[in-house]
């Protein structure tokens, strides 16, 4: 299985550093939570590594052709506007095109993969349906199965749970470490600290551009890295089904 690593990786908007050097190792086998506040560089992190912008420093991702990074990552951005009227299987079918050689045709193994991917995401029965008439978060879900189907060893995704309702988000946190544990890397931007801390087994906290901490959930999330980077006090709880972790107020 492939990871990814980074090394000295930067990317600079005029004189301003959006991300300033970072380096990072992520494994096969890790369901890695990228988190911080807007603007802290997690977006320009994860499309400098794959290649898609300009950077110093060097990406194990970006240094592939296009062609083997596409067999090797799946991406999901952080934008998921679906302009096309095409149904829900075709859109997910998206995911196999890295694997199809030109003019070839998809197989049973593709064929299985988007319903494998259709049925993760809680969307067997939606084969038909256009996906353009879809609610914001069943939109969001397909998106999400189209980049599960595309069986990369390396999902990156940007802000993944953003719309999807509780249900649905916990569903796909569960998913993501799921995953990681069948040997995949999952590189996950968060918002929800919470679902980070219970459902990821490593977490990178960035604030400005730069890396701030760097491990398991409970040494990354802190008293004095929330207060820090977040502004913030949570409340901490070991529980049966997990760490639980609620911000309850913004300090000065």
């Amino acid at each position: 299985m492939t990871g990814l690593s980074l090394s000295h990786l930067s990317v600079h908007r005029g004189p301003c550093p959006v991300v300033d050097d970072v380096s990072l190792d992520l494994r096969p086998g890790e369901c890695v939570g990228l988190i911080g506040p807007n603007g802290a560089g997690k977006t320009t992190l994860m499309r400098a590594a794959l290649g898609l912008i300009r950077h110093k420093g060097t990406s194990s991702l970006a240094r592939l052709s296009a062609a083997e990074r596409a067999r090797a990552a799946a991406w999901l951005p952080q934008m998921r506007e679906i302009a096309w009227p095409v149904s829900v299987e075709t859109l997910v079918g998206l995911g196999r095109t890295p694997h199809l050689g030109p003019g070839q045709r998809m197989g049973a193994a593709d064929r299985a993969a988007i319903a494998h991917a259709l049925s993760r995401m809680d969307l067997a029965g939606y084969e038909t349906r256009r996906a353009t008439a879809l609610s914001g978060g069943e939109q969001a879900r397909v998106l999400i199965a189209r980049a599960v189907a595309q069986e990369a060893p390396v999902l990156i995704a940007d802000e993944p749970i953003a719309g999807l309702d509780p249900a649905h988000q916990i569903a796909t946190m569960r998913l993501f470490s799921g995953l990681a544990a069948e040997g995949r890397l999952v590189l996950a931007a968060l918002h929800d600290l919470g679902l980070a801390a219970r459902f990821c087994t490593r977490l990178v906290l960035m604030h400005r551009g730069q890396l701030v901490a760097d491990g398991p959930p409970r040494e990354v999330l802190t008293e004095a890295n929330l207060a820090r980077v977040f502004g913030l006090r949570a409340y901490f709880a070991e529980t049966p089904d997990g760490p639980v972790v609620q911000p309850v107020e913004v300090v000065a």
